[in-house]
This record gives C-alpha cells, structure tokens and sequence, in this order.
C-alpha cells in the first residue's frame, strides 16, 4: 500500500512536470541550436536581443522556437520581440514632385539594401515644422531605426530622435556633430565645375542660382562656388547670386536681371532649377549656349532629355540609399561605422557650355 502510493505520489508530483520545468530551458536551447547548427550562445544571443548576431539569424531562431512550441524566459523574449526590423526613412513632403527623382532613387537604393538583410522600409512624411507623422512612429516604436533623407538647418529631427534614443543616419550634412552621415562630395564637385567654367569656358561673368538655403546640401553647393570663384582670384560676383530661388516667379525675374548684367554664364544649384531656366530660356528666344552657357550642379533624367545635353555634376542617389541603409543596420547589429562617409561625382561635360 505504501508502495503503490510512493509510485502514485512520484506520477502525479515531481516525476514529469518538475524535472521538465528545471531542465527544459537548456535541454530546448540545445535542440534548438543543434536544428539551426549553431551555437546555444547564438540561441540565447537572439532570444535576448542582446550580442552580435546577424538579422537573419536572430530571424531563424525566433523561427524555430516558434515551429518547436518552446516558452523561453518571457521577459528576454520580449526583447527580441521589441525589434520591428522596419527601417523608418523620413521624406519632405513640401518639396513636391520636383524632387521626386532623387527621393525615388535614394528610397530604391535604402529598399533593396533592407531586403537583402530581411528588414522592411516605412516611409515618414514630414513638412518643414511639422513632425507629427515622425512623432506618430517613434511613440508606437514601430522602427528600429530612421533615415534622414534631407537633413534641415537647425536640426530638429535629429535632437528628436536624440532625444528618444533611437539609431539614425543622416543623407547630407546634419547639425548634430555625432550624428552618423552619409553624403555626396557636393562641395568638392561644386568646386570642381565652377573652376571648369571659369578656366575653359572664357565665362566673363558667371551667375548662380540657388534653392533654400534651408537646405544643408545647398549650403555645400555655395560654399564649393565660392571657393572655387576666389581660388581663381575673383571676388564672387554678389549681383548675379541668388540665393534662395523657390518659385517660378522668383526665377522669371532672376533670369532677367541675368541678362541686364551681361551674365555669359549661369550655374543652376539642382536639376528642377535648371530645366525651368532652360524653358524660360526657350520662352524669350535666348539659345543655349550661343546667348549664354548653362551648366548644374545636379544631374537627373529630367536633363538628359534636353538638347543641347546640359554640362552637369553626377551623384547616385540610389548609392547613398544603399550605404545610409548598411550603415543603420551595421548600428543595430552592434557593428562599429564611420562617422562621416563621402561618395564621390562625375563631372558631365557637355554641349551647353561649350
């Protein structure tokens, strides 16, 4: 009688359930790595969300623990459960279609990076003061990380995103000195083709042509001219620079004054600017380049469809897409970046100004 009722205390007690619940915690992760042929510290890395472990791993053994029905210590799970892998990529919305090309370009090259290392791209629409939709995703914590796709003088989104401690890469020059950036050497390419013009061309007078200088990108792109304007022994010539251009009003009355001050040559800060002066050009039966050269500082398809084929600096976009991708998620795995990463320009010369 004892005996039997020993045998149904040791069934019904500590016999199963107990020696599960002590031991199945290294028992399972063992078979987990065992499945996956890796090592438990791996397992454990990736349930924690803790440690150097790739993406995809991390993604294969949430995987497995999800087929094999295994309930891991629920608060380190939670962890690695807290990662979206979604990539937050903030594009201006007030800037309109005519920068569509670039941001395009630029979203490809972020996507397709992403995809190759199993993370999703959401797009953030903010306007110039209004950081709402931005404000929206970090409070629900639905990214693990933000691209700045067009950083803003005074960098309010990147002390917003300081502020709630979440990993960023700016595209351009950010006003946050640690901030990690990605960017085209646009001073330096600037710099290159206004020497071009001033040395080759017998440009007599040279105008500029700017967008908001709100920009940082536009502010490398003054600086590059400048430099290049008095490297040549010049003083910049401050009655055929305009700075700030935004309408096609504003540029109507630019394009005059132009003419009135014998411009022989005029440099448009991107390519938008520069196809609504080549059509305003056309519109007042001036030719290009017999009544004046016309040259950008930014390349895109819009110009390539233009006769004469316009003199003009080319960056990929999709390039600084790619690498502003890699380098967010080389954060998020813990790996050390550069703080600053340059890519270079071709300078396209062409029939415009010759």
């Amino acid at each position: 009688m004892t005996a039997k009722s020993q045998g149904i205390i040791r069934k019904t007690g500590r016999t199963r359930s107990e020696r599960m619940n002590t031991n199945s915690k290294t028992v399972q992760l063992d078979d987990i790595a065992r499945k996956l042929g890796i090592s438990k510290t791996t397992v454990s890395r990736a349930i924690s969300g803790k440690g150097r472990v790739s993406a995809e791993t991390r993604s294969r053994v949430i995987e497995c623990i999800r087929m094999m029905n295994y309930s891991p210590n629920m608060a380190s799970f939670s962890l690695a459960e807290k990662k979206t892998n979604n990539i937050g990529v903030i594009i201006p919305m007030d800037d309109g279609e005519s920068e569509a090309p670039f941001f395009q370009d630029c979203l490809m090259g972020i996507t397709k990076c992403c995809a190759l290392r199993n993370y999703d791209t959401m797009v953030i629409g903010v306007e110039k003061g209004d950081h709402s939709q931005l404000i929206r995703v970090l409070n629900s914590h639905k990214t693990d990380g933000i691209i700045i796709t067009r950083p803003l003088q005074g960098g309010t989104m990147e002390q917003l995103l300081s502020e709630t401690k979440i990993p960023y890469v700016s595209v351009g020059q950010s006003s946050d000195l640690d901030a990690i950036t990605i960017d085209s050497a646009h001073n330096e390419g600037c710099y290159e083709l206004t020497s071009y013009l001033l040395m080759n061309n017998s440009v007599e007078k040279l105008g500029l042509i700017l967008g908001s200088m709100d920009q940082t990108v536009n502010r490398s792109r003054y600086e590059g001219f400048v430099r290049a304007v008095e490297g040549a022994g010049q003083t910049v010539p401050v009655q055929t620079v305009f700075l700030g251009v935004n309408s096609e009003l504003r540029l109507r009355r630019v394009i005059e004054d132009l003419f009135q001050r014998g411009c022989s040559c005029v440099i448009c800060g991107d390519d938008m600017i520069c196809m609504y002066t080549i059509n305003l050009l056309a519109a007042i039966g001036k030719v290009i380049p017999r009544d004046i050269k016309v040259a950008s500082f930014y390349n895109s398809i819009y110009l390539d469809m233009y006769s004469p084929p316009i003199t003009a600096l080319n960056f990929r976009a999709s390039d600084l897409g790619s690498t502003a991708a890699s380098l967010l998620l080389d954060i998020l795995e813990g790996k050390e970046t550069s703080r600053e990463t340059v890519l270079g320009f071709e300078m396209l010369i062409r029939k415009s100004t010759m």
